[in-house]
């Protein structure tokens, strides 16, 4: 039971791999969307920006000895 089990799970695993393969040959650019916010035009675009900028920019002031307005 647990061997038929292993199995089917490794298949469905393998044909996904193969899908994400296939889908990412067939791409223009090759490559997934980008859903990180750093990465994202559209995100930077409309002002919203990852957290780890936003506190390395908060990071600095503070360094500097300005009051940094960070939450």
């Amino acid at each position: 039971m647990l061997i038929k089990l292993f199995l089917i799970t490794s298949v469905i695993v393998a044909v996904s791999f193969i899908a994400m393969g296939i889908s990412i040959f067939f791409r223009k650019n090759g490559k997934f969307p980008t859903f990180e916010i750093g990465k994202n035009k559209d995100m930077r675009k409309l002002g919203i920006t990852c957290l780890k900028q936003d506190e390395l920019k908060c990071f600095n002031r503070l360094k500097k000895g300005k009051p940094c307005d960070c939450g």
